[in-house]
């Protein structure tokens, strides 16, 4: 048995977790749960278990009040590559890229950069604390 078989959520501690989580409902559609009472909003992902798929597995993507400072981490300049200059980055899955892109620069959102690899397409954007977000449709299989 592994030890491990899957990701069962994703935590982003905000300052402002209300504002956070509206922009991502807006940008991305998410529906989430929770409260601005409990400092936390989140959303549950479900699919299957590839060994036994009578069995449901979850992730949750969740937003929630820091007990401290986050600030902002949008550098003067965006590096040549999109990975290893901060702590973590949220890989957002979509059937359509090219649609998600004209969705976000219709609400003003800036795409950082674009890229095209044989397993997926992919597109970055940052959210309004900074946080660098990937956006992936994976290849036609």
């Amino acid at each position: 048995m592994p030890l491990i078989n899957g990701l069962g959520g994703a935590f982003v501690f905000s300052d402002k977790p209300v504002e956070l989580a509206e922009w991502y409902s807006e940008h991305f559609g998410f529906k989430f749960e929770g409260s601005a009472e409990f400092g936390a909003y989140y959303q549950t992902f479900w699919g299957l278990d590839p060994d036994d798929q009578k069995r449901k597995l979850d992730t949750t993507f969740s937003i929630i009040k820091a007990n401290k400072p986050m600030g902002n981490t949008v550098p003067d300049e965006e590096p040549d590559s999109m990975y290893g200059d901060q702590p973590y980055m949220m890989n957002l899955r979509t059937d359509d890229l090219d649609a998600l892109v004209t969705h976000l620069q219709s609400k003003g959102v800036t795409i950082l950069k674009r890229e095209e690899e044989e397993y997926g397409r992919f597109a970055w954007v940052r959210d309004p604390e900074g946080n660098r977000v990937e956006l992936y449709e994976p290849a036609a299989q």
